[in-house]
């Protein structure tokens, strides 16, 4: 026979001295990494900026891109065309003031690596249509996209029209290639390209290069009414 206790978890729990002295050197080691402070953010960085576009999600898709496509060059000699991040995937603001590295592990607590999907037309052509439907602000870089009643009168792809015989690089995360939050036309690609490289640590390492974190719209993404 198996017997079972349940004990209830609240502030009345004594501490245990041992195992507490056992972990107390991984806290201290853990807590001096993660109040690390990477740069200066001069104001509150939030993805509600705007319907289609925020500074924080210029930020976040932009350093990806940059990072990536120098891993990318460097294994493959080709460029990436573009890059789209999902919405959903910033999970919370970067405060104004000195921006440590738990500001980017409450951003990105995903374990997400960077990877490089070869889209042929049609596919690229149903990501545009999935961003037209959705209306929301998923970070992207490389694009010029202008919205005009859920149809897009002008799609440009690293200053060129977009061209729906050609096939694109686009970056993104292993998530979202896999299907996630809908992204089906990522999940059958031509040829794909897995990075080891984590978003976060993308995000940490372009932040330790540069004093203050600048970012703003652009209209990258814009609506015409």
């Amino acid at each position: 026979m198996i017997r079972g206790k349940q004990i209830e978890i609240s502030a009345d729990l004594e501490s245990d001295s041992i195992i507490l002295n056992d972990i107390q050197p991984y806290h201290d080691e853990l807590e001096s990494k993660i109040t690390e402070v990477l740069c200066y953010n001069p104001r509150n960085l939030s993805r509600e900026e705007a319907a289609l576009e925020s500074s924080l999600g210029n930020f976040y898709a932009d350093v990806c891109l940059k990072s990536a496509d120098s891993i990318f060059y460097e294994k493959t000699g080709r460029h990436i065309d573009f890059a789209l991040f999902n919405y959903g995937g910033i999970r919370t603001a970067i405060p104004k003031g000195s921006v440590m590295v738990e500001h980017i592990f409450k951003l990105m607590p995903f374990e997400n690596k960077l990877v490089v999907a070869q889209l042929s037309g049609r596919k690229v052509a149903e990501l545009f249509d999935y961003l037209a439907m959705r209306e929301q602000a998923h970070p992207i870089a490389g694009l010029h996209l202008e919205l005009k009643d859920k149809e897009f009168s002008k799609i440009e792809i690293q200053g060129k029209v977009f061209d729906p015989n050609k096939n694109y690089w686009v970056l993104t995360h292993d998530y979202l290639q896999h299907g996630g939050d809908n992204m089906s036309f990522f999940t059958e690609p031509l040829e794909l390209f897995i990075s080891d490289y984590k978003v976060r640590d993308a995000l940490i390492d372009n932040l330790r290069k540069v004093d203050t974190l600048h970012s703003s719209l652009d209209n990258r993404f814009s609506k015409n009414n």
